[in-house]
This record gives structure tokens, C-alpha cells and sequence, in this order.
């Protein structure tokens, strides 16, 4: 498929949805390649895609999940501040219980994203990331996990989802694009809960 532009000058001209190349002869043909605009498109299609397969980090897109959907006792309170989620509170297993989350529902994921990423700092304790995944309705322990300890300073986490722990055989095997939601929990023991966290993404 050809386009014919008129060219106002010698130099050679490039747009983004024509790759255009203006001849310097008179009334030159303008030609540009039609397989070179398909992978052009393709790769447009690419970068918006990624854009997509983003966290929200604004606070009315995350919520928050305690044990007490189950009788349990653990309190959280999440606060949001500038970028940035403060999570206070504690974890007891009092009743059977023991787990708090503040979890975010995310759209549009694909296949291509490899892990999480996140700036946080707290208390000096191990807290974890958990991924439910779509399809049945699932217990608060069919989920996928992996444990990150913070210090008095932010620090940046990377997490592959390949080192993700399955808890569950009721969970399903960990596909990016079939991830339901996404939570930051304290989890399993009897402790208080300070973690701030900012910067939250795939990779």
C-alpha cells in the first residue's frame, strides 16, 4: 500500500502512524513501506499494552481485608498520604484468625509482566505480597506468596512472580494476565503492623 505526500523540501520527514521518505527530485514519489508500518504498528500496540498493566496507587482503587470476614480479631487501618500507604494495626490469631491485607484489584494485565515492584519501610518485621487469582471463589489461604522484611529504611523490592510460593492446592497455577488481586498482608503470627509503602508497579 503506497501514500503519495507532497514534499516541501530536501530533508527527509518521519511521522509516527507514515514512515515517509521525501524524495529530493521534483514532484518525487513518496513512498513508504508497508510491512515497516505494520511492525511500527505492532509496536505501538506493545508500549500501549505495557501501559496498561499498571498498579493504581491512588487510595480509592485499594482496599482493605482483615480475618475478620471469618471471626477473627485482627484490626488494620490503612491511611494514604501523598504517594505513600501507611498500614497500622496488628495480627493475632485469636478465633483462628491471623491475617490482614490492604489488596488492590488490577486491570488489564498480560502475560509479558514479570514481578512487582515497590518502595517500603516498617518495623523490622517480614510481611508478605499475596496474589489471588481468577476464576472460583477462593478461602483467604488459596492464594500465592512471597515474603519481604523491611527495616527503618526504604528499601525497593523487586519480586519475579516465578519465586512466588503457591499456599493453596484450591489456587490456581500463577498467570500474570489471570491475576485477580494483588495485597500487601501480614500474615500467620502474632505482631504489630507498621508498614509504609509507596511506588507500587509491575515490571
Amino acid at each position: 500500500m503506497l501514500f503519495t505526500l507532497p514534499c516541501s523540501s530536501a530533508v527527509e520527514q518521519l511521522t509516527v502512524n507514515q514512515l515517509v521518505v521525501c524524495s529530493i527530485h521534483t514532484g518525487g514519489a513518496i513512498i513508504y513501506n508497508y510491512f515497516m508500518k505494520r511492525i511500527l504498528f505492532a509496536f505501538t500496540f506493545i508500549i500501549s499494552m505495557s501501559a496498561f498493566s499498571e498498579i493504581s496507587n491512588t487510595s480509592s482503587n485499594w482496599y482493605v481485608v482483615t480475618d475478620q470476614v471469618m471471626g477473627g480479631k485482627s484490626e488494620l487501618q490503612a491511611d494514604f498520604d501523598n504517594g505513600v500507604f501507611s498500614l497500622n494495626g496488628y495480627v493475632t490469631t485469636v478465633n483462628n484468625g491471623g491475617f490482614v491485607r490492604l489488596s488492590h484489584r488490577p486491570q488489564n494485565l498480560t502475560n509479558k509482566i514479570q514481578g512487582i515492584r515497590f518502595v517500603a519501610k516498617g518495623n523490622n518485621e517480614k510481611y508478605e505480597v499475596h496474589v489471588t487469582m481468577q476464576g472460583l471463589r477462593m478461602p483467604p489461604w488459596a492464594y500465592h506468596s512471597s515474603i519481604f522484611e523491611v527495616t527503618k529504611d526504604w528499601q525497593t523490592f523487586e519480586i519475579n512472580f516465578s519465586d512466588f510460593e503457591k499456599k493453596s492446592g484450591m489456587s490456581p497455577k500463577l498467570n500474570p494476565s489471570s491475576i485477580r488481586d494483588i495485597s500487601f498482608a501480614g500474615y500467620g503470627r502474632n505482631f504489630d503492623v507498621d508498614l509504609m509503602i509507596t511506588e507500587v508497579s509491575f515490571f
